[in-house]
């Protein structure tokens, strides 16, 4: 019996294992297809290792490893809306070793973060984070500013001179307080303070240069000309609310930039004429020479042409510094004058300037006295003025004046922007 059931079982055998092969035929099969569609998958789709972080309010997507998402064929969705301007990457390939981020702020809710894939035509999620931050109530964050060591030019760049138009937003806009440094210490100190203010506020300041603070009013000091942003975080210890303010400081090189447009009323070869020119009041309304900044005068174009003349402290009548631009004859057309000054300069062709139709095109004449400051006196200062005015020699439009150098590059933006206006 037991081998006949032996033989029994035997005689199964066989029919169990067709089947088994069967049905691993049929799973490995399965598995083939799968891995065939899985492979399909990855070759259309990037694969992306991506990090997600918040940190105060500054959410980071790292990339590690991986491929390259293609610029406009990804997004990233904050909380569900796409940001993808807000991280500056629409038009940016996001690989490896780069870093996307925004500042959103702490006081707003933050929930979910994601890279979405998009160059498929269908939405991919290549990474993904969940954040449970609910935001708060936002303390005002805002701060003044006083400048305690070298000079406030905000009132020149953002309102220009009494009786002449303002410069241009290329210059005014590009901050919100412009501070020159002193021309002896070379360095301005700018104090600024909270508005905000009680026992429970923490104020934590940053300077843009490396200086910090912790204190309502914080004086930050700034020796080399560029731009820096001043940032105030705020804090509620009690309620626990926070806030944060900024502002763009422009700290610029001492000096004078003065800038007009001048249409001459005949064609002259020969003689001598003043054009515009900046000055001081004597106490009896006089305009000697020592009360004066700057002059721009026309000369016999054959040895001298437009001539930019600086006055500097202490020097009489006899100019530091005279830049000349020579001209085959005076035409009957507007010409666009910049003249500049720049404390800083280490040359004379460094400090002195003069600029036609936004290009550098002066020569330096007979530079006398160079370590001398601009003529700023404490007088009450004169308006830009034509001072050949009852003659009628020439025309002047547009007339600027800043009190600290201008760039080529700003120089030759302004023409471009004003010239559409004076072509004839």
């Amino acid at each position: 019996m037991i081998w006949k059931g032996g033989g029994d079982d035997n005689g199964v055998a066989p029919v169990i294992a067709a089947l088994l092969i069967l049905a691993l035929t049929i799973f490995l099969t399965g598995i083939f297809v799968v891995g065939i569609l899985y492979s399909g998958n990855v070759d259309s789709t990037p694969i992306a290792g991506i990090t997600i972080s918040d940190n105060n309010g500054v959410i980071t997507l790292t990339h590690f490893s991986g491929d390259t998402l293609p610029a406009g064929e990804y997004a990233i969705l904050v909380d569900g809306i796409d940001q993808t301007q807000a991280f500056q990457a629409e038009d940016v390939d996001f690989s490896p070793g780069m870093k996307l981020t925004w500042d959103l702020g702490i006081t707003h809710p933050l929930h979910q973060v994601s890279v979405v894939y998009t160059g498929t035509g269908k939405s991919v999620v290549i990474a993904e984070k969940q954040f449970y931050r609910e935001g708060g109530v936002e303390v005002n964050a805002a701060f003044t500013a006083v400048i305690t060591e070298g000079k406030n030019a905000t009132s020149q760049v953002k309102t220009g001179i009494s009786g002449s138009k303002p410069l241009p937003g290329v210059i005014a806009d590009l901050a919100d307080i412009w501070v020159v440094l002193h021309f002896v210490s070379d360095q301005a100190a700018v104090e600024f303070t909270a508005e905000e203010s009680s026992a429970d506020i923490e104020y934590s300041w940053t300077s843009g240069n490396g200086q910090t603070a912790d204190t309502k009013a914080a004086v930050f000091t700034y020796n080399t000309a560029g731009s820096y942003t001043v940032r105030l975080d705020i804090r509620n210890t009690t309620s626990g609310d926070t806030g944060t303010g900024s502002m763009i400081l422009a700290v610029r090189d001492p000096g004078i930039t003065a800038m007009t447009w001048v249409k001459s009323s005949e064609t002259y070869t020969t003689g001598l004429w003043d054009i515009a020119g900046r000055g001081y009041s004597d106490g009896s309304g006089g305009t000697g020479y020592t009360d004066r900044v700057w002059r721009l005068q026309f000369s016999n174009p054959t040895t001298h042409g437009f001539q930019m003349i600086f006055y500097f402290e202490k020097t009489g009548e006899t100019p530091s510094t005279q830049v000349e631009y020579h001209v085959p004859s005076l035409e009957k057309k507007w010409y666009h004058i910049t003249s500049v000054y720049d404390q800083m300069g280490t040359s004379p062709q460094d400090r002195s300037k003069l600029y036609i139709y936004g290009v550098d095109t002066g020569t330096i004449r007979g530079p006398i006295t160079e370590s001398l400051p601009l003529n700023i006196p404490t007088k009450s200062r004169y308006d830009v003025t034509r001072w050949d005015v009852n003659n009628g020699n020439f025309t002047t439009e547009m007339q600027h004046e800043v009190d600290f150098p201008l760039t080529s590059e700003e120089i030759a933006e302004i023409y471009t922007l004003e010239m559409g206006g004076y072509a004839g």
